[in-house]
């Protein structure tokens, strides 16, 4: 984990509480701009959410959507998804193009992205994310289609008492 800032916006962190966001989506072989939905990943509390890390997984599942016995390996799994996402809270894009899931990742044993300084979310604000599927190859019996799960986890930060006026 990153930073742990004493400070939000100006004002004192005073609690954390363990937060995590996350959704899952279906995609097909050759799939092009599937989003998922709006309020998946989308901050409607009036705290903000401190985001340290993303975990990105992938699942292939077979007709019934029920995941195939023998999973291929991640390393492949995930070099079949491409991702996009914009914060658009801020208007800011958080990858320049859609970006392999493999290539957001570090290493082969943790599989997160993980940055030095938290990502703030706060009220009302949301994540976009937008993905593509590659052409499924052959060979992986069974496989109809990838269920792609993203993770952002954190904390949600306390930066004052409750008042009256929240």
């Amino acid at each position: 984990m990153g930073r742990l800032p004493a400070t939000f916006a100006g004002r004192i962190i005073t609690a954390r509480q363990p937060w995590i966001m996350a959704g899952e989506v279906e995609l097909t072989t050759g799939q092009t701009g599937i989003q998922f939905p709006d309020s998946t990943f989308i901050n409607n509390t009036d705290r903000p959410f401190e985001i340290h890390r993303l975990i990105p997984f992938v699942v292939a599942e077979d007709v019934n959507l029920v995941a195939l016995t023998t999973q291929p390996d991640q390393d492949l799994l995930s070099s079949l998804i491409r991702t996009r996402i914009a914060d658009l809270g801020k208007t800011q894009q958080l990858t320049k193009s859609s970006t392999l899931l493999r290539l957001m990742v570090k290493g082969n044993s943790e599989r997160t992205w993980e940055w030095a300084d938290p990502y703030y979310l706060a009220k009302g604000e949301q994540l976009q994310v937008i993905n593509d599927a590659l052409t499924f190859p052959t060979g992986i019996d069974d496989l109809v289609d990838l269920k792609v799960c993203m993770a952002f986890q954190g904390f949600f930060v306390t930066i004052g008492p409750p008042s009256e006026s929240r």
